[in-house]
């Protein structure tokens, strides 16, 4: 049975005009030069060239090109915060790249002045994660009014109120939800004077270190004693410290805003991010090494060695879309190699000159040698 299936078989095969073996040959041949064809433009970059359209393509209509439908931004998705490029239909957000006038998602970017119509056609790289900025920004559940608890905690039950009856009830308080009344921001904000504020953080200052007593800051400040939030501890300061903001990753632009409005603002001292969740230990290892700057990058295009510490360019770091093309391009044209410190074999790791796997716990160790050796 199975040689009569056998003989069917190579018979039918005989019958086509293309055999299974040459159809795999042409496959493998049209695949590859699919793969040429789309790496072109990136292999265009780095050799140099320029690659033109052809006729056919160039002469189809594509809205998105148009400038008038495009929109230049910034990726607000990580803290690499990634140049933009996004496409409207209709005034519908329907695509977004990387901005091909900025270095950071082309290199070499377009010249400054290269006019709007021709820097349409030139997608600039951006990552997954910037790329799904449409699907964010018309995610069904996304927040996108002001929703005011209307149950009990933890019962989830909300209600959508207007931005004018938000910003009354943060600003005057009062009995909002039925249990009582609230404290609203005029209500915290109760140190205004600047110069009285300066003489009680001084004197507080006095306290701390023993130079003045409590009984002696509370008689000389008798009259302000309601400025405070516990008179006999003056180190917790005004009542406007009760104010907090605690936030996540705080992009900038905005955290400049929301720091001079906790500080300056309100006169609150409790401003907080993510802390050391999260980069943490470089900010404080650059800025004791320079003296006060707290963040640097590598120069990749101009480096001969460099060292991926726990980091890396392809998967982490700051980021990912502009690292990975100025590493990948260092390594072809330049003389460049680079070592990657780390107990796992990341994708970075991968295309290292060394990895080297230390022992989780022994990266302190290991950096210790280096000072020494180095």
């Amino acid at each position: 049975m199975a040689d009569e299936r056998q003989a069917d078989t190579q018979q039918s095969d005989s019958t086509l005009s293309v055999t299974r073996r040459d159809f795999v040959k042409t496959s493998a041949l049209v695949g590859g030069s699919i793969a040429m064809a789309g790496s072109l433009p990136a292999l265009a970059r780095i050799t140099g060239n320029i690659v033109e359209p052809t006729a056919a393509a160039a002469s189809v209509a594509y809205p998105l090109n148009n400038p008038e439908n495009l929109i230049y931004s910034v990726c607000l998705s990580c803290h690499t915060a990634c140049t933009l490029k996004a496409k409207l239909q209709d005034g519908v957000l329907v695509k977004v790249d990387g901005n091909p006038y900025s270095p950071m998602n082309l290199l070499p970017a377009l010249w400054e002045n290269t006019a709007l119509p021709e820097a349409a056609k030139d997608d600039a790289k951006l990552c997954p994660k910037g790329q799904s900025s449409v699907q964010i920004a018309y995610d069904p559940y996304r927040v996108r009014k002001v929703l005011k608890r209307v149950g009990q905690r933890g019962q989830g039950q909300w209600q959508a109120i207007e931005w004018d009856q938000f910003i009354d009830e943060v600003t005057s308080g009062g009995d909002l939800f039925g249990e009582g009344p609230v404290d609203g921001l005029q209500d915290v904000y109760k140190l205004r004077d600047p110069g009285l504020a300066k003489e009680l953080a001084a004197d507080t200052s006095s306290v701390v270190a023993g130079d003045m007593t409590v009984d002696e800051f509370k008689k000389k400040h008798a009259a302000h004693l309601d400025l405070l939030i516990d008179p006999d501890h003056p180190d917790l300061g005004p009542v406007n410290n009760q104010f907090v903001f605690l936030g996540g990753r705080v992009e900038h632009g905005r955290k400049e805003l929301s720091k001079r409005f906790t500080y300056d603002g309100m006169g609150s001292v409790n401003y907080y991010l993510h802390t050391t969740i999260c980069e943490q230990s470089h900010h404080i290892a650059f800025k004791q090494m320079t003296g006060g700057k707290d963040h640097l990058k590598p120069d990749l295009l101009s480096a001969e060695f460099v060292i991926f510490f726990g980091t890396g360019a392809f998967e982490a770091n700051f980021g990912p879309t502009p690292m990975a093309e100025q590493v990948t391009d260092s390594l072809i044209r330049n003389k460049f190699k680079f070592a990657v410190v780390d107990p796992r074999l990341s994708k970075t790791a991968a295309k290292a000159w060394k990895w080297v796997p230390v022992n989780p716990g022994a990266d302190g160790a290991l950096a210790l040698g280096m000072i020494r050796w180095i």
